[in-house]
């Protein structure tokens, strides 16, 4: 077994994800870690072919598995930085002279060439203007000789500027208070944060695994320069958070013969033409994990895989009571640039029409509930694929939502609302900075679940609060029944235990008669509507979500959270961090 393990001196990571420039990347991608082991290679005096071979030893190893902490995103702040070369005097003298160097680098190539890599006077003539042309000190000493409105331009206040983004996470310490734990920033603790670490079943031999040794050794940044690291190898694997193959989350790796193509590239660009660096994507799942000896909790068949889209700001007034309007407005948004003949996974149904009995995608909304804070607003949205999926719907779902993504361009995605309104939102990876938005938060492993939004029951179970007493009991006994039914309808065995009400025991979850009718199915009469009810159950042996249940589990009802016994039998739920 090889593991690399990454210390972050400082407790912070800054490193702009390739998916969104203001949202910084996490778990940091091997890909990353093999690069600055790389630079570390390249630094030395005299090339080390030890080194090559470990570095070439490293690069045909599959992705690793990665063992990452949880993390704090901190706020991102727009710089504006204003350029330090002298040259600012005129933006077109920048311009001007990176065609320069350009045209003479094209000549020195083609000299080369035909001299066949020989360097001739020739083409030493042509590196000797390259390095004149690229000398900033040249530039710098004819700033005396400028016209007083280029003097001025030199200040900052007259220098061409450009907004830069640099963000970056806390990475976080898990501390124990009580019988919870909570998680802290650990940026203030120097050197105490948790370690990231990279894993493979392949081990090196001694000669390989020294050379490992110094080249990490020698790595002092993974990221940006503020991003300082101490890095080892060590001997024995902790449990991992994210893990290759299958997920929604898409990291970096690299290809056999990186190292070969790494240098090829630095010929061709020599670190002043425009580069992208080889890597393959790999997609990762995160691994939640379970409860103290529990080793594989039951899932239910709505557990997967979830595409999570964070509503813009401006548009998180919208109440959890319109889930699902805003859900199926998703739905239509997303199957619209999925390509004819929908998937029996996508659509829901078969070619006939009729409903698909094979797991199939579900639309939630994501509402900020479950803190003293909780106001049931909508934060965001997620597209839940289940674990059972079949490759060729889970395929169309991800090129449906990269070919939307493609059409809007930089701009949020939209959906248009009835009556003329829309809502915005953007797709995001973890971290997540809104604690609403993290699939933890609603596949922890527990014995007892609440529901956030109301369960729709599939049978009809008579008049809860009308009639005698004893057809009340009736009806309540028969609604337990349905919600019980559910749960092993989803997969799961018979709860041990279930409570249904008309309010839900989440602080901020409305009740249920908040919520307009639930119609079900294409009728004369508009479909069925359905029985709305909240419900917490309780099963004998921990369950890991995400966990639906009911008839409108595909469109946002009947969302279940994770809740401790404390909260089941009427406590606050306390400990959760608040959305605002």
């Amino acid at each position: 077994m090889t593991v690399i393990e990454v210390h972050f001196l400082t407790g912070r990571y800054s490193a702009t994800s390739h998916h969104d420039r203001g949202q910084p990347e996490w778990p940091p991608h091997g890909a990353r870690l093999f690069s600055a082991m790389v630079a570390a290679f390249a630094d030395a005096d005299a090339p080390d072919e030890a080194e090559r071979a470990a570095l070439e030893w490293l690069e045909a190893l599959p992705p690793p598995r990665i063992t990452a902490p949880e993390v704090v995103e901190r706020r991102v702040v727009s710089h504006f930085v204003p350029v330090n070369d002298a040259s600012v005097v005129s933006p077109a003298q920048y311009q001007r002279r990176a065609s320069a160097v350009g045209e003479l680098i094209a000549q020195w190539e083609d000299q080369v060439d035909a001299s066949k890599g020989e360097v001739t006077k020739t083409a030493e003539r042509l590196q000797d203007k390259i390095d004149k042309a690229r000398e900033v000190d040249s530039l710098a000493g004819k700033v005396g000789n400028t016209s007083e409105a280029a003097a001025l331009a030199l200040l900052p206040d007259g220098r061409l500027k450009k907004e830069r983004y640099f963000p970056s996470v806390a990475l976080a310490e898990p501390l124990i208070s009580g019988s919870s734990a909570e998680q802290v920033p650990a940026a203030s603790r120097v050197g105490l944060a948790p370690p990231v670490t990279f894993a493979w079943d392949a081990s090196p031999s001694p000669e390989v695994a020294e050379a490992l040794d110094r080249l990490l050794g020698r790595v002092s940044r993974l990221g940006h320069s503020s991003s300082l690291v101490s890095c080892r190898l060590r001997s024995e694997e902790p449990a991992a958070t994210h893990t290759p193959g299958e997920g929604t989350l898409m990291l970096r790796w690299v290809h056999p013969g990186q190292l070969a193509a790494l240098e090829q590239e630095h010929q061709r660009h020599q670190a002043i033409r425009p580069r992208s660096l080889p890597f393959r994507g790999v997609r990762y799942s995160e691994v939640v994990p379970g409860e103290v000896g529990v080793a594989d909790p039951l899932r239910p068949s709505t557990a997967g895989d979830w595409i999570v889209f964070e509503l813009e700001p401006r548009h998180r007034r919208m109440p959890m009571t319109r889930t699902v309007e805003v859900t199926r407005v998703l739905r239509q948004s997303m199957l619209s640039h999925v390509p004819d003949p929908l998937p029996e996974g996508i659509s829901g149904h078969l070619p006939d029409g009729t409903p698909t009995s094979a797991p199939h995608i579900a639309f939630l909304a994501l509402p900020n509930v479950g803190h003293e804070h909780g106001d049931g607003r909508i934060m965001g949205l997620a597209v839940s694929l289940p674990q059972d999926l079949d490759d060729a719907s889970r395929n169309a779902a991800l090129r449906g939502i990269g070919h939307w993504e493609r059409e809007r361009g930089d701009r949020a995605l939209r959906l248009v609302m009835g009556g003329g309104g829309f809502v915005e939102m953007r797709r995001r990876q973890p971290p997540f900075a809104l604690v609403s938005l993290r699939p933890r938060v609603w596949e922890r492993p527990s014995r007892r679940w609440a529901s956030v939004t109301p369960v729709a029951l599939p049978t009809h179970p008579g008049g809860l609060r009308r009639g005698s007493a004893a057809s009340r009991a009736k009806a309540w006994a028969r609604a337990e029944e349905a919600v019980a039914k559910s749960c092993e309808h989803v997969g799961l065995p018979r709860p041990v235990d279930v409570q249904v009400s008309l309010v839900s025991l989440l602080v901020g979850a409305r009740p249920v008669s908040d919520y307009r009718a639930f119609r079900q199915g294409r009728g004369a009469a508009g479909g069925v509507v359905r029985r709305l009810v909240h419900a917490s159950v309780g099963f004998a042996e921990p369950v890991r979500g995400a966990l639906m249940l009911g008839s409108g589990r595909f469109v946002g009802l009947g969302l279940m959270r994770p809740v401790d016994e404390a909260i089941a039998e009427g406590s606050a739920v306390a400990g959760a961090a608040d959305d605002g």
